[in-house]
């Protein structure tokens, strides 16, 4: 396969200006190929796309930019627990039960 020291990205922003997505170039087994308007494309070392975090890097002045804050911020919410409805009624089935076993029958 041919190798390339930077290859041509298009990259999908949000409205903050972090990457949310990206399209690139890639080999076909004859030459490169780009399934994409290249007008706003950039040359970006393939290694270094490998290090985006979606929704927490920027491309400033050629560079990417990962913000540890925001990265943080998409760590704890995708690493957020959050109970499903099964769960919920299961809880509530057991505070249920906790409070008959103590005698209170106020329900």
């Amino acid at each position: 396969m041919a190798e390339k020291d930077k290859v041509r990205v298009l990259f999908g922003f949000d409205a903050d200006g972090y990457i949310i997505g990206w399209q690139q170039e890639f080999y076909d087994g004859e030459q490169w190929q780009a399934p994409f308007d290249t007008t706003g494309a950039v040359e970006v070392a393939a290694p270094d796309l490998a290090t985006i975090v979606l929704g927490a890097t920027k491309w400033v002045n050629g560079k990417l930019v990962i913000n540890p804050d925001k990265q943080a911020e998409l760590e704890a919410e995708a690493n957020k627990v959050t109970p499903t409805a099964e769960q919920k009624m299961i809880a509530s089935l057991m505070l249920r039960m906790m409070a008959i076993e103590k005698g209170d029958t106020s329900e």
